[in-house]
């Protein structure tokens, strides 16, 4: 028996924690916009113009608008390998969006936002088979955005923000897969109790690690231009550039299942060199990047009369910034391999007029993948996602409306794969997942 090769292999693994995947972007600033497919890049939405497309700040009506709101995430991971099945227990997800705007002069218009561009939060069952990848995950993203918008004309008009994001992250993960200790059941120099100990905990992950820690600020800028020929038309092309949130002072704990095994680690690392690794981590600070990726979108509106407005939107997402995960200890440096693509998300809704005090809208959302599927982990599946969203408008007053809106995700079953350390076979299963978003907004206009 090689006891050096008991899958562990921390550093193989740690690497894993990439603290997010695919989905972890938020496309959740608006209760409104969420009703019609979270599009806005064509559409004049006030102060939530700022995060869709700010030249469309310009064209806010009155002398201050305000928005405020939250969106609900559920979403559910299931993965299956043969005959095994595990399904994540996620909390709710509650990611803000606040705007405020405001009239300076005729042509000249001013704004600030806060909302959360990035978040996750993923929780899978006790010592699933996956848990040396992720046990659960948490991480939150924060961008505050004072923005400008000036109108050349009633046709044209620029706008352009400048975003500082910060934000913070949590995760668990077992350093030794379930069961990853039963190579030394067959060592004879060990003694028998320390092999009962052993045994004892083959149904869990030995040893686990806890990583957390606050981003720095960092920052990036929000661009946009927007056209309308008439009053039925309108196009709009934003740009919001990518932002690389950077932990600098991340703080790593590793700990053992039991109080028992705890005692017993010190002599297992003599024969296993990874182990030692492993347990010198322990208090450690590192280094880590999150990038949020750019996007760009551009989008057309169609208004045929009074009662309908119809948009179209194309969303270019940056995901290539994703190529390499490092992450840096104080004497070593991992590197994982993560070969993210570019993609597109597609979106199409509409609103219909039905009185002075209602609006309601329907709306459609294909997000495509950029993961690259032989290099799959679960922290935050990817998949093709399409959705389906609808909502709603009370107006009983033209200084205050509420905004409904609901997005039903169903993201397309996915098999993937990620190579483990020798001598363990590939981890490879399918994925499917899914995710209810109700969506509250509040909007004052003054």
């Amino acid at each position: 028996m090689n006891i050096k090769k008991i899958s562990l292999f921390f550093l193989a693994n740690l690497v894993g924690l990439s603290m997010m995947a695919e989905g972890y972007q938020l496309n959740t600033q608006s209760a409104r916009q969420i009703g019609m497919g979270h599009l806005g890049t064509a559409l004049r939405l006030g102060s939530e113009s700022m995060v869709f497309n700010p030249a469309g700040l310009s064209f806010m009506t009155g002398k201050t608008d305000i928005s405020l709101g939250m969106t609900g995430i559920k979403s559910k991971v299931k993965f299956t390998s043969g005959d095994y099945t595990a399904t994540t227990d996620n909390p709710m997800g509650t990611p803000l969006f606040g705007y405020a705007g405001f009239r300076i002069t005729d042509r000249f218009f001013a704004g600030i936002s806060i909302s959360n561009p990035a978040g996750n939060s993923l929780v899978w069952p006790d010592n699933w088979r996956g848990t040396h990848f992720v046990q659960d995950i948490s991480l939150q993203a924060f961008s505050i955005q004072p923005t400008i918008s000036f109108k050349i004309n009633d046709q044209w008009s620029i706008g352009a923000g400048f975003m500082a994001n910060f934000g913070s992250f949590e995760l668990n993960r077992g350093l030794i897969p379930v069961g990853g200790l039963a190579p030394f059941l067959q060592s004879p120099l060990l003694p028998q109790a320390y092999k009962d100990i052993i045994s004892g905990t083959i149904g869990i992950s030995p040893l686990n690690a806890n990583l957390q820690g606050d981003s720095k600020i960092t920052y990036g800028f929000n661009v946009g231009i927007m056209f309308t020929p008439n009053d039925q038309w309108s196009f709009g092309l934003s740009y919001r550039s990518k932002v690389v949130m950077t932990l600098e002072e991340g703080n790593a704990t590793v700990s053992a299942a039991t109080e028992s095994l705890q005692s017993i680690f010190p002599v297992l690392a003599t024969a296993s060199p990874d182990i030692t690794k492993a347990l010198a981590l322990d208090g450690q600070n590192f280094t880590a990047e999150l990038p949020i990726p750019s996007n760009l979108h551009l989008g057309a509106a169609y208004k045929p009369n009074d009662k309908w407005l119809v948009s179209a939107e194309l969303q270019y997402v940056g995901w290539s910034a994703y190529d390499t995960l490092s992450i840096a200890f104080p004497h070593a440096t991992i590197h994982q391999e993560k070969n993210f693509s570019n993609s597109m998300i597609y979106r199409v809704g509409g609103e219909y007029y039905a009185s002075d005090k209602f609006t309601l809208r329907a709306g459609f959302i294909y997000d495509s993948t950029p993961v690259d599927k032989t290099l799959y982990t679960p922290e935050t599946p990817g998949a093709n996602k399409p959705s389906l969203t609808a909502g709603l408008t009370f107006a009983p007053s033209q200084k205050f409306a509420l905004d409904l809106g609901f997005q039903y995700l169903n993201g397309q079953k996915t098999r993937g794969s990620m190579s483990q350390a020798s001598p363990l076979p590939a981890f490879e299963g399918e994925y499917k997942s899914t995710a209810l978003l109700p969506s509250l907004g509040l909007r004052f206009n003054f």
